[in-house]
C-alpha cells in the first residue's frame, strides 16, 4: 500500500517539475538585446531605457520593460534577456540630475539628451514609431544609439 501511494504522489508531482524544467529553457533560449548608448556629455546621473514592443507602448508612459542604467565613460549599455523575436523599439533619456524624469522647458523641448533606435529622430517632437522600430530575430542582437 506505501510503496502505490508513494508511485502516485511521484506522479503526481512529476508532471509539475516537467513543466517547470520545460519553462526554464524556453526562458534561457529567448533572444537578448544589448543597447549600447553613446553621445553622453559627461558621466552624471544614468540613463533611462525604454523597450517597447508595440505602437501602443511606444505612444505611453508604460513601456513592455523599462530600466535604469549607470553611465561610465560617457557611454551605457544594459543587455535585455529571454525576448521573444518580433517587432520592438527603444526610447531612451540621460536623467542627469538623478530625478527620474526628462526634464524639459517651459515649450516642453527636452533639458536632457535623448535617443531613439534606429537613431530616428522627429521634426516636431518624437519619431513615429514606425522610425524607431526594428525586428529582432535572432539569439543575440545589439543596436546602437547615440543621444543628442
Amino acid at each position: 500500500m506505501k510503496q502505490i501511494c508513494f508511485a502516485l504522489f511521484m506522479l503526481a508531482i512529476c508532471p509539475v517539475n516537467f513543466a517547470e524544467e520545460i519553462e526554464e529553457v524556453a526562458q534561457e533560449t529567448g533572444s537578448s538585446l544589448t543597447v549600447e548608448v553613446d553621445g553622453f556629455a559627461s558621466d552624471e546621473g544614468k540613463v533611462m531605457i525604454a523597450l517597447v514592443d508595440s505602437k501602443e507602448n511606444y505612444e505611453s508612459d508604460k513601456p513592455f520593460k523599462g530600466v535604469f542604467a549607470p553611465i561610465k565613460n560617457k557611454t551605457a549599455r544594459y543587455v535585455f534577456e529571454n525576448l521573444e523575436p518580433g517587432e520592438y523599439a527603444v526610447k531612451l533619456y540621460h536623467d542627469k540630475n538623478d530625478n527620474d524624469e526628462l526634464d524639459t522647458n517651459f515649450a516642453g523641448i527636452p533639458k536632457e539628451a535623448y535617443g531613439f533606435s534606429r537613431n530616428a529622430r522627429g521634426t516636431f517632437g518624437p519619431p513615429t514609431y514606425e522610425k524607431a522600430a526594428f525586428t529582432l530575430n535572432s539569439t543575440t542582437t545589439t543596436i546602437r544609439i547615440t543621444v543628442k
